[in-house]
């Protein structure tokens, strides 16, 4: 069996100031001075490396070792030897019944021993000889520590140290601000569920943040809300359930996050969550009631991992346990305006984080805290204008969800791909209708839409019959540029219901209803099921009618398509699909540059396909 070694996020390379040294090639090597150069590794795909490996873009190491060898090696980049330690080493600890021995249970088990001596202890020659990179604890250790075997025969307690950083404190050698998936990256993957969380740790999220609550029969379960009706299948305050009615329950998805999910996804424990991605990515743990941040560091210690989390809660009270456990914390605070409570005496009772509300708090206040020593992170911040708006270098963490397109690396695209079935980055309802972002009809083409007639969407009646979702993985678009799509209206309540398409200057929400001043300015076109085409320039949140054309009315279930054109100096709109009158052109060069399409409905059930931007 080949181990895998360094990618859990603790073998991370620095140089003497504690930045991280991305693409630093190096040789690894039996021991810290003298052995011998290891060739025999491979990559985590299987491919041989002659025993060189290079660090990855965070500074990471990551290989497989030798066949069988669970023991540290030594990554040397030119004279300086880092503890590479195997991310799955045979950890005794976890089934010890006294000093060394193991429970009889788990021998021949998976990472079980495969024999015990005469009296019922594991052979000495069986333990892990790691005892380079570990540092000793007295006799029966502390919590977190490893049982290992020492350079003689000895037998003793301790932990990782020399050599290595943990995942969470390695964090800091990370260039700021450091992005985090709010309950798992919500926007694309159904929030606090095992599939958000996975999902999040392959896009390589700097950290991720979950919720937990302790429930009546002293159980962790993971959910966001005080009851859990919104996105699951059980009933009543999360508080009040046990942890057998969390694992009876489901997460259905596919009724309030996207159609096309299915609604059977498990509602996970806490300890579930540890054991699935624990050792991959630091998390945030956020407490939500009495009791869960106590119980949240008793199971972080028992599995060991208490180097890769920060504890979060909204009071102090709830980070006890995590001060008394040496774990970092972090204390909730709206505004960022402590009330009974200094930025130093914050820090001195062994809190050095404060996470904000990036709506209700100000620039000022952020850069006093950080000012003070506090590490300040703000939440929940997905639209890439929040993100500009905040004060440069002294935010040190942003949580959202949809970190990479808050931050602006995902890849822009020029398609949409509907036919993933799911919700791409920057893919972003609107207040007032909350987690309702439209639904998929899968085939040949594929297709994305809104529905607005009748009355099957309660919130979106309340929000006088009008929705809309941004589509920021299209954005920002360039001065001059054309919109293509296939749209097909399946129903609508009456003749001047529209679907719209709406051109915004950078990514705020825009709400045809009631937005008023705060929508951003840009144009709105409507297209109306009595075949009207009209064209409005929005400003301070006035819309102005700058162009109209009447064109054949619109059969429900038909497929249409739609061309806008934006030059410099027009905007032309035309259903190139039927005959003239079919086209109407508007003289207006107000807004150009930097802005982003959002598409909506009014009383209307509308669905797009191949959106296209040249």
């Amino acid at each position: 069996m080949r181990y895998q070694y360094g990618s859990d996020g603790g073998a991370v390379v620095t140089d003497a100031a504690g930045n991280a040294l991305a693409s630093r090639p190096g040789t690894v090597w039996t021991a810290r001075t003298g052995g011998s150069q290891v060739t025999d590794i491979l990559t985590l795909a299987g491919a041989a490396t002659g025993g060189t490996v290079t660090t990855d873009s965070t500074g990471r190491l990551a290989w497989q070792g030798p066949d069988g060898v669970t023991a540290t090696l030594w990554w040397d980049s030119g004279g300086v030897r880092w503890a590479v330690l195997p991310t799955e080493p045979d950890r005794v600890a976890r089934a010890m019944v006294d000093t060394y021995g193991v429970s009889a249970s788990s021998i021949g088990s998976p990472g079980g021993i495969a024999s015990l001596d005469g009296g019922g202890k594991v052979p000495e020659g069986q333990l892990p000889d790691l005892a380079a990179s570990y540092i000793p604890r007295p006799a029966g250790g502390q919590a977190g520590d490893s049982l290992l075997r020492g350079s003689g025969t000895s037998v003793y307690w301790g932990r990782v140290s020399a050599g290595t950083v943990a995942p969470w404190a390695g964090l800091d050698s990370v260039t700021a601000p450091r992005w985090i998936a709010h309950r798992g990256a919500g926007l694309l993957a159904p929030e606090n569920s095992l599939e958000a969380f996975r999902m999040s740790a392959a896009l390589a999220a700097d950290a991720i943040e979950i919720d937990v609550y302790k429930v009546s029969d002293g159980g962790l379960f993971v959910m966001h809300d005080s009851t859990v009706d919104r996105t699951s299948n059980l009933s009543g305050t999360t508080s009040a359930l046990t942890t057998p009615a969390a694992l009876r329950g489901r997460i259905d998805a596919g009724s309030w996050f996207a159609n096309t999910w299915p609604s059977d996804l498990r509602i996970p424990l806490f300890a579930d969550v540890l054991a699935s991605i624990g050792n991959t990515v630091p998390m945030i743990v956020h407490c939500n009631n009495a009791g869960s941040g106590a119980a949240a560091v008793a199971e972080i210690l028992r599995q060991e991992l208490e180097q890769s989390v920060l504890i979060m809660a909204w009071t102090e009270a709830e980070l006890a346990a995590a001060r008394t456990a040496g774990i970092p914390s972090i204390l909730l605070d709206v505004d960022g305006v402590l009330s009974g409570q200094t930025y130093a005496g914050l820090i001195a009772a062994g809190t050095k984080y404060l996470g904000v509300d990036h709506s209700q708090t100000t620039n000022a206040t952020i850069n006093a805290a950080a000012a003070a020593g506090l590490r300040v992170l703000v939440y929940t911040v997905n639209r890439r204008s929040a993100v500009a708006a905040l004060p440069a270098g002294t935010v040190w963490g942003v949580i959202s969800d949809d970190p990479w397109y808050a931050r602006g690396v995902q890849s822009l695209r020029t398609t949409d791909l509907n036919a993933a079935g799911t919700f791409l980055h920057g893919m972003q309802g609107i207040a007032d209708v909350p987690d309702y972002r439209g639904f998929y009809t899968l085939g040949s083409p594929s297709w994305w839409g809104l529905d607005a007639s009748g009355t099957g969407q309660a919130d979106i009646v309340t929000n006088g019959g009008y929705v809309s979702c941004l589509h920021g993985y299209l954005g920002p678009l360039p001065s001059a540029f054309t919109v293509d799509y296939d749209y097909v209206l399946d129903a609508s309540d009456y003749a001047s219901a529209s679907h719209q398409l709406t051109l915004t200057l950078g990514d705020r929400q825009f709400d045809d209803n009631g937005g008023a001043a705060a929508n951003p300015n840009g144009y709105n076109i409507l297209i109306r099921t009595n075949g009207v085409i009209d064209v409005y320039s929005v400003t301070g949140g006035t819309p102005t009618s700058i162009g109209t054309v009447a064109t054949a009315a619109i059969t429900p279930g038909s497929a249409q398509h739609l061309r806008v054109q934006v030059t410099a100096t027009q905007i032309i709109v035309t259903r190139t699909n039927i005959t003239a009158p079919n086209s109407v052109t508007v003289t207006n060069s107000t807004y150009r540059g930097g802005m982003y399409p959002h598409l909506g409905v009014r009383d209307t059930k509308t669905r797009w396909s191949a959106i296209a931007v040249t």
